[in-house]
């Protein structure tokens, strides 16, 4: 036979083999996809035995091609792992399509983030079993469900209004991960101070896009002299962008009001939390006052002083003073600090004392002269009457001590 006619001859017979398999194959597909609803006509049509016979044949034949391809559950488990590991949440994934399918994977499923985002990831097989296919890949979109922190309105929040601690507070949030990593304002960021868009309505959870990109600062309306108390009436307000204002910038108008001005400021200036300084109502010396001198009602005064002429805070009240001692000379209307006074001894040098002697079953008394100053739980000694022997005793209350053995 000449060889271009066994050529053909061959090849008709390879096209038959072909065709064969895949009538077969889609026969089979076809059997198993569409069983149920065959079941009930075969029974019919088909004896009981050989029914059977084929159903076992086609099953066979179906899970044997099933056992090759790697279970699509099984990608959408590997990639849920991953999620709770690496992104702290549970992933929902896009579905695959039914009829894709991947070679059986002989090493663990590798799921990484190609992108750098957690909108999708990369799910790989470094080795199959199917030497035709030795490893393959795809791509996923899913969704992260986590449960975190943010920030959530509770009370309104007015237009161009700046946020306080009362109107927002943080609470548990479950969503997507995408909402946190790019738009809700999380833990991470504190958003008191900071001024919002528009009205925000208690429940709405705040994100970057609430916050205004201007802020209401504040300038003088007038010139203000230095020292003087800042009013209603000094201020204007001012719309300024947050990229160019100072940081020292005062959003908040009561942070102005009440304080004083540190120097004179002219009319239209954006005030800063330099321009401005507070001022405390303190004790100070209504007149000149002697070193040793007993303070009475009449020595002290109440009276506004700015926070630059206060070493520190110490005295708020008159009456908290009175009975005590003055360590040195004190000028008029000088702001009264603990380092100037001392509380008056109750016991002084060279005073008649009580010494009391304390025993077992009794207690007993003697008069003695102090020979030292002392206050509540100093250790002073004395001269006893008329025996004039020293002792040591403990100040216990005004010109009376114990006696210690």
């Amino acid at each position: 036979m000449p060889t271009t006619q066994l050529l053909k001859q061959r090849l008709c017979q390879y096209k038959k083999i072909v065709i064969f398999h895949n009538v077969r194959n889609y026969f089979m597909m076809y059997l198993v996809s569409n069983i149920h609803k065959w079941q009930g006509l075969a029974a019919k049509l088909i004896p009981g035995k050989w029914l059977a016979l084929v159903v076992y044949f086609g099953l066979a034949t179906t899970a044997s091609h099933a056992a090759q391809w790697q279970a699509h559950e099984d990608i959408y488990q590997a990639v849920n792992a991953f999620s709770q590991q690496q992104l702290g949440g549970h992933a929902g994934t896009t579905k695959l399509d039914e009829r894709s399918r991947y070679a059986l994977c002989k090493t663990p499923l590798q799921v990484t983030l190609p992108f750098n985002n957690q909108k999708t990831v990369k799910v790989v097989c470094d080795e199959t079993l199917n030497t035709n296919k030795p490893s393959w890949s795809l791509y996923l979109s899913i969704k992260v469900k986590i449960n975190t922190q943010a920030w959530r309105v509770v009370t309104a929040i007015t237009e161009q209004g700046t946020i306080n601690a009362n109107q927002v507070a943080l609470m548990a949030y479950t969503g997507n991960s995408t909402d946190t990593s790019n738009n809700l304002i999380n833990g991470d960021t504190n958003p008191i101070g900071k001024q919002v868009k528009r009205q925000l309505n208690p429940g709405h959870w705040l994100s970057t896009k609430d916050f205004s990109q201007l802020q209401v600062l504040w300038r003088a309306a007038e010139d203000i002299p230095q020292g003087n108390v800042i009013a209603a009436k000094h201020l204007t307000a001012s719309k300024e962008s947050i990229y160019t204002s100072s940081p020292n910038g005062v959003t908040n108008k009561n942070q102005l009001l009440g304080q004083l001005a540190k120097r004179y400021i002219k009319a239209g200036k954006l005030l800063d939390k330099n321009d401005v300084e507070g001022q405390q109502r303190v004790v100070i010396s209504s007149q000149a006052l002697a070193m040793g001198r007993e303070l009475i009602t009449q020595d002290l005064a109440m009276a506004w002083v700015p926070d630059h002429k206060l070493r520190k805070i110490e005295f708020m009240r008159k009456e908290a003073l009175v009975g005590w001692v003055t360590k040195r000379y004190i000028a008029s209307n000088t702001p009264l600090t603990k380092d100037m006074l001392r509380q008056a001894y109750l016991v002084t040098k060279g005073s008649q004392v009580r010494l009391q002697i304390n025993l077992d079953t009794y207690q007993i008394s003697s008069q003695a002269q102090a020979l030292s100053n002392g206050n509540l739980g100093d250790t002073v000694d004395v001269k006893v009457m008329p025996s004039g022997l020293i002792k040591r005793g403990l100040v216990v209350a005004k010109g009376q001590l114990e006696l210690i053995n």
